[in-house]
């Protein structure tokens, strides 16, 4: 099933399947996914646990790399890219929102942002420049020098989104990013991620059980056994009426979903990604 976007296209999943494991133990983690999402567009991918999502997910930041299919960022191929230069495209072309943050913790605010330029080789006076504006820009201006221990839980998620977005990149991957906040801060950061891709004109594609986010999304997905088995705008009421919303799980329940994830902040932090938002 396939979506067609009406403005320029910013990431474009062609047929991807991806297996994980061998032998009597493989798995098909998603399957046959065939997706689109234009610059400006907010796509909310929802499923029960142990869907696909984080695999999804990392598979469309160039993290995990698909068994078949291919995937597009910015009209990039990136499918056979070597993994040097896909440390490159996640440094520049993708920003990561953890649902567990990943600040260093013994670094302040904006050193944990100014990191994020570092490795895109913005540095000195620039990096603390660019890093100080965006902190600003998302009410933390009084909390650049705080480690982030010292901050609350939505406090240290806007730092997150601070430095997913510091190199500038058209592509924002948020996955569970409320899972850890209350009503009132995951609703703040929400509203971030929409802001980021309607005043900013990015893409923004978040993976989530958070029924609060149905209603601002542009689309909602719904992943279930690895496949989308739906594609259009819906809204919160009908996906409660048709059992869609489940509540956030507290661990992963599939193997693959597990491995998924682990893959994901492991590789995004030996590139600089976890810890420098790719």
């Amino acid at each position: 099933m396939r979506t067609e976007s009406t403005g320029e296209t910013i990431l474009q999943v062609d047929c991807v399947t991806k297996r994980l494991g061998t032998g009597a133990a493989a798995v098909t983690a998603v399957a046959e996914i065939d997706l689109s999402v234009r610059r400006g567009e907010m796509l909310l991918v929802m499923g029960p646990s142990g869907s696909g999502k984080t695999t999804l997910l990392t598979i469309m930041g160039g993290i995990l790399k698909p068994t078949s299919g291919r995937v597009k960022i910015n009209g990039t191929d990136i499918t056979s890219m070597t993994e040097s230069q896909l440390t490159k495209i996640r440094q520049k072309e993708v920003g990561f929102v953890f649902q567990s943050f990943n600040l260093i913790e013994y670094l302040s605010t904006i050193e944990n942002v100014e990191i994020a330029l570092n490795f895109a080789g913005i540095s000195g006076r620039r990096a603390r420049k660019r890093a100080t504006e965006l902190l600003t820009d998302l009410g933390l201006g009084d909390r650049l020098h705080f480690k982030s221990g010292d901050l609350s839980g939505g406090e240290r998620q806007r730092v997150s989104i601070a430095r997913a977005i510091a190199n500038n990149p058209c592509l924002i991957l948020a996955d569970e990013p409320t899972a850890n906040l209350d009503s009132k801060h995951g609703h703040q950061v929400v509203a971030l991620l929409r802001d980021l891709a309607k005043q900013q004109d990015r893409c923004v594609v978040i993976v989530s059980h958070d029924p609060r986010i149905v209603d601002i999304a542009d689309r909602v997905c719904w992943l279930e056994d690895g496949r989308l088995s739906d594609h259009q705008t819906l809204d919160a009421s009908s996906l409660a009426q048709n059992r869609l919303i489940a509540p956030a799980p507290t661990i992963l329940e599939r193997p693959q979903e597990r491995e998924a994830e682990e893959v994901l902040v492991r590789k995004a932090a030996s590139n600089g990604d976890a810890d420098a938002s790719s």
